[in-house]
């Protein structure tokens, strides 16, 4: 009983990692003019944590913080009415699969403009990788 557990446990934190990998690779696509200047200095910090994250609810977190320094021009302007309803959908997000669907539509709502080429040529991979 005790073995099942664990690896439940380890099942459930290789799956949350997974998600962080894909958040940290999408945000590495994401242009400087993109988000504000905190950034810089946050980020570091940022991708360290995002990396170590070992629950959905981890995952959750870095992507509300993440957005949060995403500058307004580098969205479609239809976030600005769904920002509110997702970030509150994030601070509730308690399993993979919510945090996948959060993930998946925050990077939809990031402009063209705002990533580099790197990322238009590894978006339909990433898209089915965080889909799992």
């Amino acid at each position: 009983m005790i073995a099942t557990a664990v690896l439940v446990l380890k099942t459930s934190a290789a799956e949350a990692a997974s998600l962080g990998r894909p958040l940290v690779e999408l945000e590495s696509h994401i242009n400087w003019s993109a988000v504000d200047n905190a950034w810089k200095n946050t980020r570091p910090r940022w991708v360290a944590t995002t990396a170590a994250c070992d629950d959905a609810e981890c995952v959750a977190r870095q992507l509300l913080e993440l957005e949060a320094h995403v500058k307004w021009k580098a969205v479609e302007a239809a976030w600005t009415k769904r920002r509110s309803g997702w970030v509150n959908d994030c601070k509730s997000a308690s399993t993979d699969v919510e945090v996948a669907k959060l993930l998946l539509e925050f990077e939809q709502n990031v402009r063209w403009q705002a990533v580099d080429d790197g990322w238009k040529a590894l978006r339909d991979g990433w898209i089915d990788r965080v889909k799992g």
